[in-house]
């Protein structure tokens, strides 16, 4: 009549194995559920759908520029190089935040009227503001300014970014108005590509006021080192001079380079002079004619030559008739003699004219050497007094070289003071448009989302749960039912402190139903469900016992406990009705086996996790009585079996005692002390004189409310006595 421990029959698992929820499981928890699914569904829905009936619709438009460099042959300084530093990812970045500045945005909502727009400056705050920035959902407002709230209105509006792998910045700007985006879009690039010349103008007019004060700084600077030159060549008297296209010299060169030409021009002459001298005294010695040209070119030379050649024709002429000794030819050779003298003398003459002349080229040469060391002095004195000129002439040229660069540059900064002179380091390459459609909100998609992701919560919701209360609870494994044979699968727990109550699921197990007076009974113990439970009772305890080992109180435990559990109580049937180790008990031939029970909990040979079961056709946990004992009355007296019903009392809304007959020693008295409700099974009718003894002896021991209930009544009827 005990609960029995047969795992191995039917192939089933053991006590230890891990629980499962199939999918079956699953799907009939959603679908008993189906309102917990359902109802957050179409709250969900139908306030996404208010929402978007309320929300104002939002346009974007995009205006595109590109980073570039626009300066051209015409517009390039001619000192300007090209940079790539303008074209690299942080430029372009830094131009993303120029974009996003705040005198930007300023200026662009002054020009496109923004501040005068209510979806920028709304007259009146919203009413729910207050609270949702109190609630940190938005942003707190009130302790700004008019301008800075219009601000942040306009950058919720504005989104600048690069263009990935590109130079390319797009701009994006939403809006109630369509007309409004595209204007603001093409109005932010505008005024960024303004900026930019502004900016460039600005540095142009400060380029420029800047070189006109340094222009002036170096104008006085050159006239000051031009003077001090001046000055320093005056004093030193290094005036110079050009002649043709060589450098000027100064008066000292000039005048050492002219003296040395006229020394080497006397000592020329000196020496053409002696020559002369030499040659003619030589022809005059050796008496050969005098060949000289200056001699012979002579007109007194000339005419001596010509008399003596005249004189010597006659001679020649006259000889021939007379002799030498002949008067006219010794007048003719007296005559003949003395022009060869006078040629001679004549001669000599010009030896002592060249010897004169070389004696003057000599006294000259010594004059101009002598002139010659005079000037070295001051020479050297004079290119000392050259090097610091030309160290003057040097900063005076350095000083002019800068003024003149600086002119240039102030000419060129002049002529690019006109902002259109200046391009911009970016152009537009797309301007906004207004958009067709809004970009906000998706109302398809936001729908979509909603259901789905509600749907998907519930479901997920439900399946949590049912996957919790799974886990709770240990294997499946096969026992006979409650004393008639018939098998019931029973899980392992794993309770770790007291439980919730669990749901009402009246329909669960409708596919097996149960006997009316069960109903009734239930009724009667436990107050007609969950709703009359009192606060107060703490966990129902009911003690099921017979008289005169009336049999089934197994299997009316069981589905009594079925009944009570389709209320939505969570229950636990205990087994005490131990066997004794040997044969002459009650329950000697029973033919349990071996498996761990409450027994074997109160021996402290197994624990709550081995031995509680889960009938699989309910909630209904089950504790089986477990191995035979040698003093059942002892382990039912025992403090462990006290804190054990503790510990199921904290656990479980409704706890069901099995006890052995209550005309035994004394166990079903014992077990009635912690009891409220007790149930007397009979084998004849309920008001045999034994039955009410019975009932009186349970009275006695604490029980409030016995129920008799006649066995024979109910096995007759063949209805639910236990789990398939």
């Amino acid at each position: 009549m005990a609960i029995q421990h047969t795992y191995a029959k039917a192939g089933f698992s053991g006590p230890n194995e891990p629980a499962s929820v199939s999918v079956p499981a699953l799907l009939g928890a959603l679908w008993r559920r189906r309102m917990w699914i359902a109802v957050p569904v179409v709250v969900l829905t139908g306030l996404a759908v208010l929402w978007l009936s309320s929300v104002t619709p939002l346009y974007r438009s995009t205006a595109r520029v590109i980073v570039e460099n626009r300066e051209s042959a015409f517009t390039r300084p001619s000192t300007t190089v090209e940079e790539r530093a303008l074209l690299d990812q942080e430029a372009v970045k830094s131009q993303v935040q120029l974009i996003l500045s705040a005198d930007l945005s300023r200026e662009v909502i002054r020009k496109e009227g923004l501040d005068r727009s209510p979806e920028f400056n709304p007259s009146g705050g919203r009413l729910l503001s207050p609270l949702l920035s109190l609630l940190g959902i938005v942003r707190d407002t009130t302790h700004l300014s008019q301008d800075q709230r219009i601000l942040d209105r306009y950058y919720d509006r504005l989104t600048v970014y690069q263009v990935d792998n590109s130079r390319v910045i797009a701009i994006e700007f939403s809006s109630s108005d369509p007309e409004v985006a595209a204007r603001v879009a093409n109005a932010v690039a505008d005024g960024y590509i303004a900026m930019q010349r502004a900016a460039k103008q600005e540095i142009t007019r400060d380029a420029g006021d800047w070189l006109s004060s340094q222009i002036a700084q170096l104008t006085t600077k050159v006239d000051e080192a031009e003077r001090k030159v001046e000055e320093f060549r005056s004093q030193h008297g290094l005036f110079s001079t050009l002649r043709g296209s060589a450098e000027p010299q100064t008066l000292s060169q000039q005048e050492l380079s002219e003296l040395t030409s006229q020394l080497a021009l006397a000592r020329a002459q000196k020496s053409e002079a002696q020559a002369r001298a030499r040659m003619i005294r030589e022809m005059i010695e050796s008496g050969r004619p005098i060949e000289a040209s200056e001699v012979l070119n002579s007109a007194l030379i000339q005419n001596l030559v010509t008399q003596q050649v005249t004189l010597t024709a006659q001679i020649a002429e006259l000889s021939s008739t007379l002799g030498p000794l002949h008067p006219r030819m010794k007048e003719l050779n007296a005559q003949l003699g003395d022009l060869r003298r006078q040629i001679r003398e004549e001669a000599a003459r010009f030896v002592r004219a060249a010897e004169n002349d070389a004696g003057i080229a000599a006294e000259r040469e010594q004059a101009l050497l002598a002139t010659l060391e005079a000037l070295k002095d001051s020479a050297a004195e004079a290119n000392e007094n050259e090097v610091q000129l030309r160290a003057l002439e040097r900063e005076a040229k350095s000083q002019r070289d800068l003024l003149e660069s600086m002119l240039a540059r102030f000419r060129e900064a002049s002529a690019r003071e006109d902002i259109m002179a200046l391009p911009a380091d970016a152009r537009i390459i797309s301007r906004a448009v207004p958009a067709a459609r809004p970009y906000f909100p998706k109302t398809m998609a936001t729908l979509i989302a909603v259901f789905l992701g509600s749907l998907v919560l519930s479901c997920g919701v439900v399946i949590t749960l049912e996957l919790a209360r799974a886990a709770g609870q240990g294997a499946v494994v096969p026992v006979p039912a409650l004393g008639d044979g018939r098998s019931a699968a029973i899980q392992v727990p794993h309770p770790s402190g007291p439980l919730p109550r669990m749901e009402v699921e009246p329909d669960r197990y409708q596919s097996l139903p149960i006997d009316p007076r069960i109903i009734a009974l239930r009724d009667a113990l436990i107050g007609g469900g969950a709703d009359g439970w009192s606060d107060g009772e703490g966990t129902r305890t009911v003690l099921l016992t017979t008289i005169r080992r009336a049999a089934g109180a197994e299997a009316m435990a069981l589905d009594l406990a079925r009944a009570v559990s389709d209320l939505g109580f969570r229950v636990v049937v205990v087994d005490t009705e131990f066997a004794p180790a040997s044969g002459s008990g009650d329950r000697a031939g029973d033919g349990k086996d071996a498996g761990p029970g409450l027994g074997e909990v109160l021996a402290g040979r197994a624990d709550f996790e081995t031995v509680i079961r889960r009938d699989v056709t309910s909630r209904v946990h089950v504790v089986p009585a477990g191995a035979a004992t040698a003093d059942p009355l002892l382990l039912i007296a025992s403090d462990r079996m006290a804190s054990v019903l503790d510990a199921l009392q904290q656990t479980y809304d409704v706890l069901i005692m099995v006890a052995p007959s209550v005309d035994r020693r004394g166990e079903a008295r014992l077990l009635a002390r912690r009891a409220e409700r007790a149930v007397l099974l009979v084998a004849g009718a309920p008001d045999d004189p034994a039955a009410q003894r019975a009932c009186d002896r349970l009275e006695d021991a604490g029980v409030r409310q016995v129920e008799i209930l006649s066995v024979d009544d109910i096995q007759g009827d063949g209805t639910r006595q236990s789990a398939a």
